[in-house]
């Protein structure tokens, strides 16, 4: 019964469902999530021989011109006549692993099993060594979310060694919704390619119904106690050297007015890896750098190289030597609490565990408190943060070799692509966790608020997808009603978003061969640890900058030169997609 399924979905009724059935989905039933033809998908399910079989390998017809996502929902060909399942390795976020055991008790994805009768078994150690076990294994699920750029030889060498699908033939034919999105985006289909145009994973776009554009949102930039500068009758700083004098003019001042002239740390850097590069790292980009590669126009440049780079490390020294960070921020991963308890007064951090956190727990502590965003300030010679180009990255969702049903787990998760599936994985179960107010889903006030057992996050994401990396369409209508309400909230985008628009530093999407990424990371792996370390070095007084040549030699004597050579050389096949 399960080849007749297969043969079923590979011929006849799976294109019908996806190219001619979808588009009588009417309003209420985008709403609802449900298509009205699960009868009609039964019987021709059921009504499917073996003999069909023989037509699976026929082509089969494009997407016609018209297609249009916005009236397309769930395909014909479900409900299944008989349920299969797939297992989906995906991770699981903090919140959702507060509230619930897996993915199986979010009522997006119940709704989802109930219309298709594809149950999933959800797999969520999504660890590097559990990876790397399953790899080596050869025994891989059906789907898998993973950063698969990230993974040695990148998605290419995962094709080729029989690990992932090329989707490439398959997804007009049987992700339609999808590939309508990245048809009206072209440049972000290209970015979300590997260099010969193949297409390995479906992945998170914000979009917007009305207009079909993919949006974008920052969710990392400075952040300043407002009501600090108001005290102390200073202007919001919009440079480099603004934002030292209110520094030290939080240094000098008892800000937070509790009769301690020493307790408050005018720039909160947290420490760890990651946390540095969010809180310090990113800050170089006001001075033209970063700590990685960038790009000077088309050209790959390694930013500690350049002068940019010790004209930052120069600016933190100055800052920690006159105790104006705080003295362990390489080790305090918890660091960002000194803003909470009314010390910090400025850092750069995200926007919803960030700015919009401490601005409303600092309001429940006193009303005249104020934390909001700031512009990234402009550096030395007039630069600006560069955020970044298109590019494909993240966690995207590959189909791997070994999944028995592709063109239904194709098909399946194509839902979140069409209006239907992306209202219900943005905002759950129409007339439970939102309602259709005027045509705008309206996320119910009940579920967009703490209360005694969950926290806002926590309790969105028990109906949800629509705030975590889940490969869907993702409505900015969603962003409106959670993170740009008030007028702070309503500030951050403008101001954390390119003051400069012909400014950027940021690299591509580049992916490297597998024998480029074995020479790349023998290299890399030494370089990154000795930058990493000299950079803290020079900062805390423990190396001279007066020795700074000594640091840029090492690092052209460590091979720096293959490794930009490497990057160069992935760029330009990057910039020559089609």
């Amino acid at each position: 019964m399960k080849k007749k399924i297969v043969s079923a979905l590979l011929c006849a009724t799976l294109l019908s469902g996806l190219l001619t059935g979808c588009g009588n989905v009417g309003a209420e039933q985008q709403g609802s999530g449900e298509t009205g033809s699960s009868d009609q998908s039964a019987e021709k399910t059921s009504e499917v021989s073996e003999d069909s079989q023989s037509s699976a390998t026929e082509e089969t017809p494009a997407v016609p011109e018209d297609f249009d996502p916005r009236t397309a929902g769930l395909s014909d060909i479900f409900p299944l006549e008989e349920p299969i399942t797939l297992t989906y390795l995906i991770r699981q976020n903090d919140a959702m692993a507060a509230t619930m055991d897996t993915y199986a008790d979010v009522e997006f994805l119940k709704r989802l099993e109930e219309l298709t009768n594809v149950h999933i078994e959800w797999n969520h150690n999504c660890s590097e060594e559990a990876f790397a076990t399953m790899i080596s294994s050869k025994q891989y699920p059906d789907l898998i979310n993973y950063p698969l750029m990230g993974v040695a030889g990148g998605p290419s060498a995962l094709i080729e060694d029989g690990v992932i699908l090329d989707l490439t033939e398959m997804i007009p034919q049987y992700a339609p919704n999808y590939w309508a999105w990245m048809k009206n985006n072209p440049d972000m289909d290209l970015a979300n390619r590997l260099d010969d145009g193949t297409i390995f994973s479906l992945g998170c776009q914000l979009g917007n119904w009305e207009t079909l554009k993919f949006e974008k949102t920052y969710i990392s930039g400075p952040q300043i106690r407002k009501d600090w500068l108001d005290k102390l009758g200073l202007e919001m700083p919009t440079t480099i050297d603004e934002l030292y004098e209110v520094l030290v003019a939080f240094k000098e001042n008892d800000c937070n007015g509790n009769g301690d002239p020493d307790d408050e740390i005018p720039y909160v850097i947290a420490g760890g890896d990651k946390r540095l590069g969010e809180t310090m790292y990113t800050l170089a980009q006001c001075f033209g750098t970063g700590n990685s590669f960038i790009m000077d126009g088309d050209t790959v440049v390694y930013g500690p190289l350049t002068d940019y780079y010790k004209d930052f490390v120069t600016f933190m020294n100055k800052l920690y030597t006159e105790g104006l960070i705080n003295s362990d921020f390489p080790i305090n991963e918890d660091a960002f609490n000194l803003i909470l308890q009314d010390q910090g007064g400025f850092t750069i951090d995200a926007m919803n565990s960030g700015v919009i956190a401490a601005h409303d727990l600092l309001k429940q502590t006193d009303d005249s408190y104020n934390y909001v965003s700031m512009a990234w300030p402009t550096g030395p010679d007039g630069q600006q943060v560069g955020m970044g180009r298109s590019g494909g990255g993240g966690r995207m969702t590959a189909i791997s070799t070994q999944c028995e049903y592709p063109e239904i787990a194709l098909a399946w998760l194509d839902y979140a692509y069409s209006y239907a599936g992306s209202l219900n994985a943005t905002f759950g179960i129409e007339g439970e966790s939102y309602d259709m107010v005027d045509g705008y889903p309206t996320i119910r006030e009940e579920v967009k608020t703490t209360n005694d057992a969950w926290n806002v996050e926590e309790n969105l994401c028990r109906w949800m997808v629509g705030s975590i990396n889940y490969p869907c369409i993702r409505d900015i209508r969603f962003y409106e009603q959670m993170n740009l309400v008030e007028d702070y909230q309503k500030e951050i985008q403008a101001n954390w978003g390119p003051q400069k628009e012909e400014y950027g530093t940021g690299m591509p999407g580049v992916v490297l061969t597998a024998e480029e990424n074995d020479e790349f990371s023998d290299i890399m792996a030494d370089v990154k640890t000795y930058v990493s370390e000299c950079t803290l070095k020079f900062i805390r007084n423990e190396m001279s900058l007066d020795e700074w040549d000594s640091f840029t030699d090492n690092i052209e004597k460590m091979n720096i030169g293959k490794a930009l050579e490497i990057q160069q050389a992935a760029v330009d096949r990057f910039n020559s997609r089609q």
